[in-house]
């Protein structure tokens, strides 16, 4: 079982580390949060029963590695006096000048508040969906709803979205 789940994770990865980055907000962390959730579900592999996919079971076990994660580094910045996580150092792999990163860093942290805005209901399918790689399916049974509750969310993002893009744009002009 271990040699194919082995196998099956190198498939996931990709997916369990932006889940992580999505969470922890950092490039580094977010690979460690991944590494963690690989070994601890090769660890508890013979746990997995297949009542769910694959890529739930994965999802639960990377979430609840982030949460491990992040709560180890709240009292860690609690004991050295805080320190500031940021996300963008995904962005520092692009391959851009200072002015075109800072550009795309402040879209970056734009688009993230954006989305934290969203009521919690439609965030979590539009960040499954948009963000994280599931289909609308695999976002159902990891929130316990029906596809087309899913869909209606991610719907529903999209358009809150889009107004509050606007609403940014016409501010800016004015």
């Amino acid at each position: 079982m271990k040699e194919a789940l082995a196998q099956e994770l190198t498939k996931y990865a990709s997916r369990m580390y932006r889940v992580a980055l999505r969470m922890v907000g950092s490039a580094d962390a977010a690979q460690d949060v991944a590494q963690d959730a690989c070994v601890k579900a090769l660890r508890n592999a013979n746990q997995f029963d297949g009542r769910a996919t694959l890529s739930t079971w994965l999802h639960r076990i990377t979430v609840n590695c982030a949460h491990d994660h992040l709560r180890k580094s709240r009292q860690l910045d609690r004991q050295q006096g805080g320190c500031d996580h940021d996300a963008t150092e995904l962005l520092a792999m692009l391959d851009a000048g200072p002015a075109q990163r800072a550009e795309q860093t402040e879209m970056y942290r734009l688009a993230m508040a954006l989305i934290a805005n969203l009521p919690e209901d439609c965030r979590s399918a539009f960040q499954l969906t948009q963000l994280d790689g599931y289909t609308y399916d695999e976002a159902a049974a990891i929130e316990n709803l029906s596809r087309g509750t899913v869909a209606s969310r991610v719907h529903r993002a999209r358009k809150i979205l889009m107004e509050q893009i606007a609403h940014q744009r016409a501010g800016g002009m004015s």
